[in-house]
């Protein structure tokens, strides 16, 4: 195999992992947003059932978006 065929599979894989993490990170938090002014809305018209869905929504979206943000960070420190 070629070192041009190597630098262009790393290529591939830096462009397809980045492009997953964009849009998991994205749509992470924007969940996050959506969970929130959710539960706020819910909370405001009386509805605690709803609200309690919206705030788990929150809670879990925001689990995966710190834990995104943490394994990407742990990531670029320790590749060389």
């Amino acid at each position: 195999m070629t070192l041009l065929a190597v630098g262009a599979g790393q290529m591939v894989e830096v462009i397809w992992v980045s492009v997953l993490a964009g849009v998991g990170i994205t749509a992470a938090f924007s969940f996050v947003v959506l969970g929130t002014s959710g539960w706020a809305q819910c909370r405001r018209d009386g509805r605690g059932g709803s609200a309690v869905l919206y705030a788990t929504v929150a809670a879990v979206a925001m689990l995966i978006f710190v834990g995104g943000v943490v394994f990407g960070v742990h990531i670029m420190l320790t590749k060389s």
